[in-house]
């Protein structure tokens, strides 16, 4: 197997796949055909180990081991500026190439366009791959590594309205080689929170003037129109007092919340009478705390995920109103995703004393 990136060229890199690398459990060879200056510019381990030796052995064709033949065509096509074509790749190839760039200490920023083509050709040509939950844990590594924001922001986003429970990461195989490769902790931290404050807001929503009827209420319809709402709610699964709010993904009880029918709550006892204080539309109240929950999160944001504020910063000016939060991003976002991008330390006194 041989592959040309250069002409003329004047090296051949000898790439040996080892048989636990590939399905077939063989041992692969491939030539790729370079030019030995672009190497060299591109990364500082080409540099150290092709140089000097190249002055001693001029006819000598390195040879490199434990890598897969796809992800070096990747990594040595984008260096020579050959478009790899991204049908070909596959998501646990993405993981090998990241594992050939941190090696060989090349840039991301050198595989960027590469894999913003290939993220692309995922979303319009893969829709079923794009939307699955598993493909979504395995891309959101690759996704950070090589800072492409806009897919962080659709994958993070869907994370967290999919997962039903402690949102993780996933790696393509169960390759060993994959093992050092993770998220920082403190993004799945700030995701399974995302997470938590979906519901918050949801059970929030749902049941506040539940909990204002009880409060002030003193009609004899109250009590018929709160267990007639509650029975609703019960009816299509969102069943506060048995958890199902916290047992389902969000996304699921926002599509069962569609399914509310304030019709059916229309069976009850025809001699209790309807104030005006208990006639108010549950379906209005529903479809709000829908809509709410399904438009508060933006998904994470890799530039305010960056933009970490040090102790003086307008992060930390509480009493500072503020009307944008992606002024400085490259996706638009609103405050939600702007909060849970923050990496640091929540553990700030809104009134830090100064040093005498």
């Amino acid at each position: 197997m041989g592959f040309t990136f250069a002409i003329p060229n004047d090296m051949t890199l000898i790439v040996i796949e080892e048989p636990s690398e590939n399905r077939d459990r063989k041992i692969k060879t491939a030539l790729f055909h370079l030019d030995r200056s672009k190497l060299i510019e591109s990364s500082p381990y080409f540099q150290r180990m092709f140089t000097p030796r190249w002055e001693r052995t001029e006819n000598h064709n390195p040879t490199l081991r434990g890598d897969t033949i796809k992800a070096m065509e990747v990594m040595l096509g984008s260096i020579h500026g050959v478009d790899i074509k991204p049908e070909s790749v596959s998501v646990a190839d993405v993981w090998y190439t990241i594992r050939a760039c941190n090696r060989y200490l090349l840039d991301p920023k050198k595989l960027m366009n590469w894999f913003a083509r290939w993220i692309k050709y995922i979303h319009e040509k893969q829709p079923e791959m794009w939307k699955d939950w598993d493909v979504n844990r395995q891309l959101l590594f690759p996704c950070l590594f090589f800072d492409h924001a806009t897919a962080f922001q659709h994958i993070s986003k869907r994370l967290v309205y999919t997962t039903p429970g402690h949102i993780t990461e996933m790696a393509p195989t169960d390759s060993p080689s994959f093992e050092p490769m993770h998220m920082p902790a403190i993004v799945m931290q700030q995701l399974t929170a995302a997470r938590g404050r979906l519901r918050t807001i949801l059970q929030r929503s749902l049941f506040e003037d539940v909990n204002v009827m009880i409060d002030h209420a003193r009609c004899d319809c109250a009590a018929q129109n709160i267990f007639s709402y509650m029975r609703e709610l019960h009816r299509i699964g969102v069943k506060p007092l048995d958890s199902d709010i916290h047992k389902n993904c969000v996304l699921d009880i926002l599509n069962r919340l569609a399914n509310f029918d304030e019709d059916k709550m229309a069976d009850r006892d025809p001699w209790v009478p309807t104030c005006e204080a208990c006639s108010h539309s549950w379906k209005r109240l529903v479809g709000h705390a829908q809509r709410h929950v399904q438009n508060y999160f933006d998904g994470l944001c890799l530039d305010c995920m960056k933009n970490q504020p040090n102790e003086n910063s307008e992060y930390w000016a509480f009493g500072t109103p503020r009307y944008e939060y992606d002024g400085t991003c490259r996706i638009s976002h609103g405050e939600p995703t702007w909060y849970f991008s923050f990496m640091g330390r929540r553990d700030r006194s809104q009134c830090r004393m100064q040093p005498e």
